[in-house]
């Protein structure tokens, strides 16, 4: 599966989510990986899972290839037990904040870092984030380790006052969906990286129950 090279010269390579699931002899490449999950039918919906045509015209109206995006392969097992595939672009936090702008959080993964002897997890070094970017069609994924980024998601999902669909996974990882309710801006504070989370006390449906 040859890609156009004229189509993808936006992008600037491929950040992986559950590489874990990938055969080991598999060459790393787009065009590989794509149609392994061809192969494995996975794929049921190209233009939807793959960063391809329609999405890549949308992309090109608000990004160069200067910002130097990559390619997100997300493998992951969906709620029926079985491999999932999907693509998205990927802009890492410093992008982010270099943009200046609020975003709207699709979803959030705490991702743990350290466990007791237990079992138990004891602290979380990572979030992965799912976001809409005002006046962009698509949706984007970043991952941050910085601490006070990942100690505010922590915090906000842990806030019984937000009504979100929250899961503890068996794997410790926290997930919490909220499709746009959450809205961020990414900052510097000093040398560190920062975010501020505004987010309604109720949600859209819950509001039209109670009015």
């Amino acid at each position: 599966m040859k890609q156009n090279s004229d189509n993808y010269s936006l992008f600037s390579g491929l950040v992986f989510w559950g590489s874990e699931h990938l055969p080991q002899d598999l060459v790393i490449s787009l065009g590989d990986i794509r149609q392994w999950a061809v192969d494995n039918q996975l794929i049921w919906d190209a233009e939807a899972q793959f960063v391809a045509s329609e999405r890549i015209d949308g992309l090109s109206k608000h990004f160069t290839p200067e910002h130097k995006l990559p390619i997100l392969i997300h493998l992951y097992i969906d709620d029926t037990g079985n491999l999932a595939y999907a693509e998205y672009p990927y802009l890492p936090i410093k992008s982010l904040i270099k943009m200046d702008q609020q975003v709207e959080i699709v979803y959030w993964e705490m991702i743990p870092f350290v466990w007791d002897s237990d079992g138990n997890v004891k602290e979380y070094g990572q979030v992965h984030l799912g976001f809409w970017i005002p006046n962009v069609s698509d949706e984007f994924c970043s991952v941050s380790t910085a601490k006070l980024i990942v100690e505010r998601f922590h915090e906000l999902y842990h806030d019984s006052s937000k009504p979100f669909e929250r899961k503890a996974l068996d794997n410790g990882v926290l997930y919490v969906e909220v499709n746009g309710d959450v809205k961020a801006k990414f900052f510097k504070s000093g040398r560190l990286f920062d975010v501020e989370l505004s987010s309604p006390t109720q949600l859209p449906y819950e509001r039209a129950l109670t009015d």
